[in-house]
C-alpha cells in the first residue's frame, strides 16, 4: 500500500511518515491487507499434492510470469519459447497480484505432475516481486500449496538483489534481458530442485516476532530516548531488548557488541534527531545487518543510506508502520534461519574479541 509523497516532513492522515515513505524505490511497501488470492488458497491444502514426473519435459512445464513493461515479457516470452517451454503454459500478468491469482489457479489444473515455475520482476506496481515472493514462500512454509513453485527474479536490479540481499525469496536471480545461456543454467538448478527437493534456504523461513527486535536507540536527549522507548514498547518491541546509545562512541561499542553475537533476530537502529550517524554497510560483511532509522526535522541528503524514516514527532502509528517496513526487510534479504550451536557462537564470540 504505497503512500502519496507529500514531500513536507509533516505526517497526515494518508501519509504518516509525510512523504518518505515510497522514495526508496527498491523497497517493498507495506501491505495492510491479505490478497484475496491469499485467502482462496485455504482449501487448496485439503487437496493431496500429485505425483511428481521427475523427468521433465519443458514444454510441459506451467510458467507463472509477472512483469508490468510488455516488451520486455515479449522478449523474455519468445527466450522461453525458444528454450523448449510452450507458450501455452506460460501465464502472464503485469503486477504481483495478477502472479499469485495464476499460482493459485495453477494449484488445481495445468499439468500438474510436473514443476511450477514462477518468474517476478522486481518493480511492478500494486505488489512488487520482492514483497511477492515473499506471500509465496510464507504459503509454503504453512503447507498451504500443493504445487510448490520454483521462483525466479528478473530484474535490471538482479546486482542489487544478488549482492545487497542475498537473492532474497528467489531460487534464481537473472539478468533482464536474460539469453538463452542464463535459461539453460535456470533449467539445471530447476531439475536439481524438483527431482531432490533440496533449496537455498530463504529469509521468508526465519523467525519474525516484534518482541524479538533488538533496538539501539542513539540520540543525545534523554526525553527524546525515553519517548522512542514507550512508543515502540507500545507498538510490541520488547524493553528488555532495547538500549539507548547518547554519543557516537557509545553506539558504536553497542553495535560491535551485537556482531558478537550469533543471533536469528533483528536489530534494529533509531538515529535520533540526527545527532549520531552511523557507517553503512559499506563492503565490510557483519553477522548482524542493521536496520537503519532516521528521525529529524526536515530532509537529509543521504536518504538512500537508511531504511525507513520517523516523522520528527511519532507516535505509536507511526512505529507500527515503520515495524512492517522492518518485517518486510528482516524476510526478504539475506539467507534463511541457520541452526546454531554453542561451538558456533563461541567461534564468533572470539572473532568478535580478536576482531
Amino acid at each position: 500500500m504505497a503512500s502519496p509523497e507529500n514531500n513536507t516532513g509533516v505526517p497526515s492522515a494518508d501519509d504518516p511518515f509525510g512523504g518518505y515513505v515510497g522514495k526508496r524505490s527498491d523497497f517493498p511497501q507495506p501491505r495492510a491487507l491479505t490478497p484475496d488470492s491469499i485467502r482462496k488458497v485455504e482449501d487448496v491444502r485439503k487437496t493431496p499434492a500429485p505425483y511428481r514426473n521427475f523427468e521433465i519435459k519443458l514444454e510441459k512445464v506451467d510458467v507463472v510470469y509477472a512483469e508490468d513493461e510488455e516488451v520486455f515479457r515479449e522478449t523474455a516470452v519468445r527466450q522461453l519459447v525458444r528454450a523448449g517451454f510452450s507458450k501455452a503454459n506460460i501465464h502472464e500478468s503485469d503486477s504481483g497480484f495478477g502472479a499469485l491469482e495464476d499460482l493459485i489457479s495453477m494449484q488445481f489444473k495445468g499439468n500438474l505432475t510436473m514443476p511450477l515455475v514462477v518468474l517476478l520482476d522486481i518493480r511492478m506496481p500494486g505488489m512488487d516481486g520482492r514483497e511477492c515472493a515473499l506471500q509465496i514462500q510464507e504459503l509454503v512454509k504453512k503447507r498451504q500449496l500443493i504445487r510448490e513453485p520454483f521462483v525466479i527474479c528478473i530484474s535490471s536490479l538482479h546486482q542489487q538483489v544478488i549482492v545487497q540481499e542475498g537473492k532474497g525469496n528467489f531460487q534464481v536471480v537473472l539478468p533482464k534481458p536474460f539469453t538463452a545461456e542464463h535459461v539453460n543454467e535456470c533449467v539445471k538448478f530447476l531439475t536439481g530442485w524438483w527431482t531432490t527437493g533440496i533449496c537455498r534456504a530463504l529469509p521468508a523461513w526465519k523467525t519474525w516476532s516484534r518482541d524479538i527486535v533488538d533496538l539501539i536507540i542513539a540520540g543525545h536527549e534523554p526525553i527524546s530516548r525515553m519517548h522512542a522507548i514507550v512508543a515502540f514498547g507500545q507498538a510490541g518491541v520488547s524493553e528488555e531488548q532495547i538500549k539507548e546509545a547518547d554519543d557516537s562512541d557509545e553506539l558504536q561499542q553497542l553495535l560491535d557488541e551485537a556482531q558478537e553475537e550469533v543471533s536469528q533476530k533483528p536489530l534494529a537502529v533509531l538515529l535520533m534527531n540526527g545527532e549520531l550517524l552511523v557507517g553503512r554497510r559499506g563492503g565490510v560483511k557483519r553477522l548482524r545487518d542493521p536496520f537503519l532509522i532516521y528521525t529529524a526535522e526536515g530532509h537529509i541528503a543521504n536518504e538512500e543510506d537508511f531504511d525507513a524514516f520517523l516523522p520528527f514527532k511519532f507516535g505509536r502509528r507511526e512505529v507500527e508502520w515503520c515495524l512492517e517496513l522492518l518485517r518486510l526487510w528482516w524476510l526478504t534479504r539475506g539467507d534463511g534461519p541457520a541452526d546454531v550451536d554453542e561451538s558456533d557462537a563461541e567461534s564468533a564470540s572470539e572473532a568478535g574479541s580478536n576482531a
